[in-house]
């Protein structure tokens, strides 16, 4: 198959990312700029160049490599125009001290078909393959034909999503999706996009079309103490879900500042330096509240 996608990371044994044992691919792109984004690297849909110049040993062999001639000396470092790197990451494989790290590779269907065979034997006691993110729907064609691609091998699959996508695209998707896992983070548009960048209003649209379509749906509520914890919005969250079809559970995701040297090793801002983790009390609270609706909560991935 000869469409193609950009992957920025395929992760083995994963246990956060559906049932069983899976292999979640992570896709290049995402509609949204949340504020405490766990793949920042995964927001642009081009490939990304991470230079660490405190491992570079000057030998450059990535500048006489670059088929673009992307890569130039300067005074006392390497810069490389983004304008002419095409992310064939021939620097990445050239360079012997590990200074360059290129995020997003071009994969075509077959290309990544092949490498998920290779984990076939971890499927076979309920696990599968997740498809994630950033929001895996912004390559639909790729991703689309690849969850077919999936099916005729057996493999159980799942997508995570945000959810803010073009109607027909999400609802094509579910024809061959047997799980989604559906971020909610927020049940106030204003707010949600204060922290996202954009209203819910179509996320929610969404989430409605595909559990009227029957599909098997995971929400998962991002934990963010003082964004959306309080418990006007678990309440809103808990009464909006538990009116919908195909709910299988609600996972309340507790915040975690593992995000912060993420953003400050790609050069990104990160916008909650002093948010703490919620306390026990605050998710405990959350999910009794949630539970009240008749949900199946469960704290954590």
């Amino acid at each position: 198959m000869n469409i193609t996608g950009i992957i920025f990371d395929i992760k083995k044994y994963s246990i956060h990312d559906g049932p069983g044992t899976r292999t979640t691919v992570h896709m290049k792109g995402c509609p949204l700029s949340c504020w405490w984004c766990h793949n920042p690297e995964s927001q642009s849909m081009t490939p990304l160049i991470l230079f660490r110049r405190e491992k570079c040993i000057g030998c450059g062999a990535c500048v006489r490599s670059c088929p673009n001639k992307a890569i130039s000396v300067t005074e006392d470092s390497l810069t490389t125009d983004m304008g002419l790197c095409d992310g064939c990451g021939i620097c990445e494989d050239v360079c012997p001290s590990g200074a360059r790290e290129l995020c997003g590779k071009k994969y075509t269907v077959d290309q990544l078909m092949s490498e998920l065979r290779k984990d076939e034997i971890f499927f076979r006691d309920g696990g599968g393959v997740t498809f994630s993110g950033g929001e895996p729907l912004m390559q639909p064609a790729f991703v689309i034909e690849a969850l077919k691609a999936c099916g005729r091998e057996g493999f159980h699959r799942a997508l995570d999503t945000c959810g803010f996508v073009d109607r027909k695209v999400v609802t094509e998707a579910a024809k061959d999706t047997d799980l989604f896992l559906y971020d909610l983070k927020h049940m106030d548009p204003a707010r949600h996009r204060q922290y996202t960048g954009i209203d819910n209003a179509v996320i929610l649209e969404n989430l409605i079309a595909i559990s009227e379509l029957g599909s098997k749906i995971n929400i998962r509520f991002p934990f963010m103490p003082g964004l959306n914890t309080d418990d006007e919005n678990v309440r809103a969250l808990g009464k909006f879900v538990s009116g919908l079809k195909g709910i299988t559970g609600v996972n309340i995701l507790p915040y975690h500042s593992a995000a912060r040297g993420k953003h400050q090793r790609w050069n990104m801002e990160y916008k909650l330096p002093d948010l703490l983790p919620p306390t026990e009390n605050q998710t405990r609270r959350a999910a009794r509240i949630l539970e009240g609706f008749g949900l199946k909560v469960h704290i954590g991935g």
